[in-house]
């Protein structure tokens, strides 16, 4: 009888160790799962799914640590206020999800900076970074919209900028700004930088102009 006792309670013994063994695994799968979810989220825009602001000015001022080749781009929707303006905000947020859809096929790295503005980071050379700026803005430029049965067209406008010199991440980004405010002036769909693009005048919106996290 001692003997069944003992082997009875051996095996409820073994039986709750594995019980507790199994729910200790769902719980750290659980929390690793949690953990997961809020790092993504972290680092994420709710609306289009790309890097957040943080996130992609943090990836940027990686690259130039390391001292690779970086190009920037500045893509900003045209007439994204009149889009909202006539067809609604929920119009607006479909601009801004299927202008992130596209871009996101690209091999490039890119975040929503805010608004309706993005920025890609490519770790090439100029050219490279250039054609790439120049797909990104081309894919924007052929996606529509549908706005309560109404199709809307969408474009976009990007300035492109290539860091030399050790350039900080801010003036890279006030290059690539003072490249796109030059597309935009002269009806262009992108440009790159160079010296003699004028500065972006202080009447223009500063909210481009600020790229700290």
């Amino acid at each position: 009888m001692l003997a069944y006792s003992l082997t009875a309670l051996n095996l409820a013994l073994t039986i709750t160790i594995t019980w507790l063994a199994h729910k200790q695994r769902l719980t750290i799968i659980r929390l690793n799962t949690q953990l997961t979810i809020a790092q993504y989220d972290a680092a994420h825009d709710d609306l289009t799914g790309l890097l957040n602001r943080r996130a992609i000015l943090a990836h940027l001022e990686k690259q130039l640590d390391a001292a690779r080749p970086v190009s920037v781009a500045l893509l900003d929707l045209d007439d994204f206020k009149g889009i909202n303006d006539t067809h609604g905000h929920d119009a607006g947020d479909a601009a801004l999800t299927e202008a992130a859809r596209r871009l996101k096929a690209l091999p490039v790295t890119i975040g929503r900076l805010g608004g309706d503005e993005f920025l890609m980071v490519t770790t090439a050379d100029e050219r490279t970074g250039f054609a790439h700026a120049a797909a990104a803005q081309a894919a924007i430029a052929n996606a529509r919209i549908d706005a309560a049965g109404q199709t809307v067209q969408l474009s976009a406008t990007a300035g492109v900028a290539h860091a030399t010199g050790g350039v900080s991440a801010p003036e890279l980004l006030r290059r690539a700004d003072r490249a796109m405010y030059g597309a935009k002036i002269a009806g262009a769909p992108i440009r790159a930088y160079h010296d003699q693009i004028p500065d972006v005048p202080a009447h223009v919106p500063q909210r481009r102009r600020t790229y700290r996290p």
